[in-house]
Order: structure tokens, then sequence, then C-alpha cells
């Protein structure tokens, strides 16, 4: 199973020991955007159809939709705060 998804948009982590998706934005080096999953039940499948409706135009508030419909939590911020 791939951990890891890139593009020049962003960059998503499957952080399988932790059971949690991280992502940031790869084009915004100013606010270094940036989110983590919050709940664990049901990551696996959401990772599964981020994997499957990925592609090279994904950007990171795509992903977020993606994990949002799959009832997964996340939480947002610019990593300059």
């Amino acid at each position: 199973m791939k951990t890891q998804l890139v593009n020049e948009n962003c960059r998503l982590e499957y952080r399988f020991d932790e059971k949690e998706i991280f992502g940031r934005d790869l084009l915004d080096s100013f606010n270094e955007p940036a989110f983590f999953s919050k709940n664990k039940r049901g990551i696996a499948k959401a990772w599964e159809r981020l994997v499957a409706d990925f592609n090279e135009n994904t950007t990171l508030h795509d992903a977020i939709r993606s994990l949002s419909a799959s009832n997964i939590k996340t939480h947002y911020w610019c990593m300059v705060d």
C-alpha cells in the first residue's frame, strides 16, 4: 500500500502507526498550509479513496474534501503561524 502521494500541488502521507493522514500544500511557501486527520475510525478506507482519486491536479483542499466525504474530520492550519 502506498503511504505517500505527491504532485506539484501537495504532499499527502498516511502514517500507518499513528492512524493519521497528514498533508502539506507545496505551492504556498509563504503560509505553508497543512492538515492532519482527527479521527481514526475509517482512516484506512479514506486513504484508499484518496489514492484512487489522486492525480496531478489534486490540491490540498481536494484531499480535505475527499476525507470529509469519508467522514474524516481534519485540522487545518498554516505552519508559519
